[in-house]
């Protein structure tokens, strides 16, 4: 069996006025850390209009990429660092249906 592809979502809560920095801070760390990950695909980062929630969505090849990453030092320290911006509630999915 081939493994699947994974996709880890990250949902933040966030108060309107830390919106931008909890932004520029998960874009920071994709770009200097997570990007640069084995297995890697992409990374979204969606900011609500209400300035109440700030959404990651990162993608990987397999899950076990996604949990090394999340283990990794490197990007523990951004994760630590998002947490004291918004409340996280991450979780790790994998594609049950898709409509185009």
């Amino acid at each position: 069996m081939e493994p699947q592809q994974a996709v880890f979502i990250n949902v933040f809560a966030v108060e309107p006025d830390r919106q931008g920095e909890l932004v520029a801070l998960l874009t920071e760390g994709g770009e200097q850390v997570i990007r640069h990950r084995p297995g890697f695909t992409s990374l979204s980062i969606y900011a609500s209009r209400d300035g109440r929630s700030v959404v990651g969505v990162a993608g990987w090849e397999r899950a076990e990429d996604a949990a090394a990453t999340q283990a990794a030092p490197d990007a523990a320290s951004y994760a630590t660092r998002a947490a004291a911006v918004g409340t996280p509630a991450p979780g790790l999915y994998t594609l049950a249906a898709e409509i185009r």
